[in-house]
């Protein structure tokens, strides 16, 4: 027999945390849609994770924009969003979730220069060789998404796969425009600034199986 699972509606609050590419491209920005200037932050592939939430909360002077392909995980992420900032009070509305591949939505969404940092933590790896153009930690989406960062900007990655490492690494070190902020230029296992740190779900569960976890810091080069 098959199983039937109940479709769960958004609630109004819910729907007005997603924004459509097309609405912003209509307003001309996002300091136009947001209507006031501020710091842009990016995660990219939230998957379930509340990670992007939480520094909507701890950060609530600057504004916060997640994206996921999946629509089950997306909408998702919208339920937890409503949820935690109800429980919490929060009354800032500087959260926003696009439903889009990465790499559309980076490039369409996003001007140059314009965020104050990205993050893009524990991406899928794909590791069968038919899937190696699905991974986000690849030259080309990364040179992307460092376009976008502005000058001394942070771009923040996590990984427990320590083959995605290494490879994620090389491609870093093929950006001239990112410098690493780290002694040894590649990855460290623990967090480089642990009061701004935000730890994610993922994280937690590989940090109590004892996994380590691989932490890039890059800053764009000042112009």
């Amino acid at each position: 027999m098959t199983r039937l699972r109940r479709h769960r509606t958004l609630s109004a609050a819910q729907k007005a945390r997603e924004l459509h590419p097309q609405e912003l491209i209509r307003v001309g920005g996002w300091e136009r849609y947001f209507e006031a200037p501020g710091n842009l932050w990016l995660e990219i592939g939230t998957g379930k994770d509340t990670h992007i939430i939480e520094r909507s909360r701890k950060f609530p002077e600057s504004y916060h924009v997640g994206i996921e392909v999946t629509r089950k995980k997306f909408e998702m992420i919208l339920r937890k969003a409503d949820a935690l900032l109800s429980e919490h009070g929060t009354t800032s509305d500087n959260l926003r979730f696009l439903n889009a591949d990465a790499f559309q939505a980076v490039d369409a969404c996003f001007a140059e220069n314009s965020l104050a940092g990205a993050f893009i933590l524990f991406p899928d790896p794909w590791p069968k060789k038919r899937h190696a153009g699905r991974r986000l930690l690849q030259k080309s989406f990364l040179q992307l998404v460092a376009g976008k960062l502005s000058p001394g900007a942070i771009l923040e990655i996590r990984t427990d796969d320590p083959i995605y490492a290494v490879q994620a690494r090389d491609a870093l070190n093929e950006i001239p425009i990112l410098n690493p902020l780290t002694d040894n230029g590649s990855w460290v296992h623990e967090p480089m600034n642990p009061e701004d740190h935000v730890e994610t779900l993922f994280e937690s569960k590989f940090r109590k199986r004892g996994l380590k976890i691989h932490h890039f810091y890059l800053s764009k080069v000042e112009e």
